[in-house]
């Protein structure tokens, strides 16, 4: 499977039927991966965190969440790369994983009852999914993982996907915890899609996405959170990726 290396992170050259084609591929087979929904944020935050880095580095899959990615890839020649957008991937992996049986556990969100209303909303839309549990995280560090309650249930329930959806990069520490200590087949995290998915924010039209400019649609629903991240974010990972590709013409 072809990657495109973006600042030391492979990124999957990679769409949406492909990447549910490679999941559902290792349940049928009963492999273990976790998959990294990667935008210019956890790109630019592996800058620093070696662990974040290696996190990438062994993941089933690490897809391009970001338009900027994705027109980074198709210009180096993937023109069949598109964008694998978290809360995209998650009802397209819910709606096919129906017929096929495949179960689900979600693992996020800001409270147990917006994880309950994820719940909910994806049986209403999706007759028939098989949902095991919903569970919230319950604490703010993830660098240790001790949540003894979810993995009695992950234990006994043995859900095919597990969702994991809190900020970067505490998800994808939890993904590397739950890796090593369950036998899961697919650990997804999805970051802002709980969110999206429960209502508690809404997604950007198809034509801003295009555009390139969801970051802009975010950034008005919550100017004081991503303010300053978006501040620092784009102009270091342009910034940076600048600096790559004049070393790259040198060497």
């Amino acid at each position: 499977m072809k990657t495109i290396d973006i600042l030391d992170i492979a990124i999957h050259a990679i769409n949406m039927d492909d990447a549910a084609k490679h999941i559902f591929h290792w349940i049928e087979s009963n492999q273990q991966h976790y998959v990294c929904v990667r935008d210019i944020h956890g790109i630019v935050l592996s800058q620093t965190n070696d662990i974040l880095k290696q996190i990438h580095a062994h993941s089933g899959l690490t897809v391009p969440d970001g338009m900027p990615l994705v027109r980074i890839g198709r210009w180096l020649g993937h023109g069949n790369m598109d964008r694998v957008y978290g809360p995209d991937l998650m009802h397209h992996l819910c709606k096919m994983s129906v017929k096929k049986g495949y179960t689900h556990c979600l693992y996020g969100g800001k409270s147990q009852y917006q994880a309950q209303t994820i719940q909910q909303k994806l049986k209403q839309q999706y007759k028939g999914i098989q949902i095991t549990g919903a569970f919230c995280p319950p604490y703010d560090s993830f660098k240790s993982f001790d949540d003894q309650r979810f993995m009695r249930h992950i234990r006994d329930k043995q859900p095919n996907i597990i969702w994991i959806g809190v900020s970067t990069p505490k998800q994808e520490y939890i993904m590397m915890h739950l890796h090593r200590q369950s036998e899961s087949n697919v650990l997804i995290g999805v970051g802002a899609a709980f969110d999206i998915v429960s209502g508690v924010r809404n997604d950007a039209p198809q034509w801003i996405k295009t555009l390139c400019l969801q970051w802009l649609f975010r950034l008005l629903q919550e100017p004081s959170r991503l303010g300053p991240r978006y501040l620092k974010t784009i102009p270091t990972f342009f910034g940076l990726l600048i600096q790559d590709m004049i070393k790259r013409q040198k060497d």
